[in-house]
């Protein structure tokens, strides 16, 4: 079967030049439609698929820099190649500033013309390929998000899956770090092989060795079977080493041997055994501060950051939110057989504010609470406002502070918030609730920056 021809549109008030170009670009292999004026150009782009727009500046009914303006709103990824007579250069200028691909300038040349279409059209055909894999990969490991935060690692997830290197991925509790370093698995020449997963931090320091190299059949009291470790549990595919910098600096000159040797020995054995495994390592903390106070060692880091990954709190792309909601309100409705839920404008607006410091799983857990309690099809902001203040007390970055009075200005900022947003940001209520005069309150906010953000 052969390729489907890219599909031209040729917006121009002078039948003679589309003519004209239609009869050249046929020729050439594509398929054109025409259009003689601004409203039927826009009618063309939003109903067929088009792969290319050559658009004249001076039409008729519609201005061509309006049909352009309305064109990146209905498909921003559509190239649009400007056509301008020697009038109308510098208005063709604004509209490559407004996002016009390039123009053409009255008489057109032929060759130019045909070079000027076929880099654009290779170009968005690039950035079409490139969508579809994003959209596939946020498919399938529910990896919600179209921020620029989020495509910049859906992009580091792609050049991390095609290539067999160790990745490091840093970030906050509940960003999503083992989705990541799953769907880098699920991406990579070694997707039909283990991923196997171990968190350094839950395991206590006397267990660890035997968990991640195994042992042999009477290495000490208990030991009545050969076990086979983490590491040959993953063998060929890959290991997730998650919270690394939890891990003890004994054991991590271990782990360093390993991924030097490519041998694990089990405890009791005799001769080392030669392991083909992908190392992802993951953690909350800042390792270079780690490395700073002896607790980490370097060597170790910088064989395990080939390829590093910063995974932001939700906090810093807030504008994923929406979207983020309607995904796991639909996900948690279906698993709970019920009919689909929404959420009101001014809940919305209330999830938006929150700073979700348990990021999106935080956001998650929440959600899922709501689909189960809420009566009816609609979440008010009451519902939401009512969930939140039973959500777990927000201390727990705490530790990132180094004295006493910055933990207690952070805890302050945070507890006085949430008060706000409980109260629906009313002053005189809220300061009542907290005890002290409606003045203090506005002082306390001042201090701490504390403003209602969004409408």
């Amino acid at each position: 079967m052969s390729p489907k021809k890219p599909t031209i549109l040729i917006a121009d008030d002078d039948t003679s030049i589309r003519d004209i170009l239609s009869n050249i670009l046929n020729f050439k292999g594509y398929r054109t439609l025409e259009a003689a004026d601004g409203k039927e150009a826009l009618e063309r782009i939003e109903n067929e698929d088009i792969n290319l727009v050559l658009l004249d500046l001076k039409l008729p009914r519609v201005d061509g820099l309006d049909v352009l303006k309305k064109t990146l709103e209905l498909k921003p990824n559509l190239p649009v190649v400007i056509i301008s007579g020697h009038g109308t250069i510098s208005t063709a200028v604004e509209a490559t500033k407004i996002g016009a691909y390039d123009f053409l300038e009255k008489p057109l040349e032929t060759e130019r013309t045909l070079l000027t279409i076929k880099n654009a059209l290779d170009k968005y055909r690039l950035v079409k390929e490139r969508n579809l894999l994003l959209e596939d990969i946020k498919e399938r490991y529910q990896m919600v998000g179209s921020s620029s935060v989020m495509q910049n690692i859906y992009q580091l997830i792609d050049k991390a899956a095609s290539k067999n290197v160790r990745v490091l991925i840093e970030g906050e509790n509940g960003t999503g770090k083992e989705l990541i370093a799953r769907a880098i698995h699920s991406n990579s020449s070694r997707a039909g092989r283990p991923f196997v997963a171990v968190n350094c931090a839950a395991i206590p320091e006397s267990l660890i060795e035997s968990e991640l190299f195994g042992y042999k059949k009477g290495a000490f009291t208990g030991a009545l079977a050969d076990k086979p470790g983490k590491f040959q549990l993953a063998e060929g595919g890959t290991l997730f080493l998650d919270e690394i910098g939890d891990m003890s600096l004994i054991t991590q000159a271990k782990v360093l041997r390993a991924l030097e040797e490519e041998a694990i020995e089990p405890i009791g054995g005799n001769k080392p055994i030669a392991i083909d495994v992908r190392i992802i390592a993951a953690t909350n903390k800042n390792l270079q501060k780690e490395m700073d106070e002896k607790n980490f060692r370097e060597d170790l880091f910088y064989r395990l950051n080939v390829v590093s990954i910063r995974v932001p709190p939700l906090r810093e792309h807030k504008e994923d939110i929406p979207s983020l909601v309607e995904h796991f309100l639909k996900l948690f409705c279906e698993e709970n057989k019920l009919p689909l839920k929404t959420v009101s404008p001014k809940a919305m607006t209330i999830l938006l504010r929150y700073d979700w410091p348990g990021n999106v799983r935080e956001l998650k857990n929440l959600l899922e609470k709501l689909v189960v309690l809420v009566e009816g099809e609609r979440i008010s902001s009451q519902d939401v406002l009512n969930a939140l203040s039973q959500q777990k007390p927000l201390t727990s970055n705490l530790q990132e502070y180094s004295t006493l009075k910055k933990a207690r200005e952070q805890f302050e900022k945070k507890f006085i918030t949430e008060k706000l947003i409980a109260n629906n940001w009313k002053i005189s209520e809220t300061a009542k609730l907290l005890g002290i005069e409606r003045a203090h309150l506005w002082k306390k906010m001042r201090k701490y920056g504390i403003e209602k953000r969004g409408d």
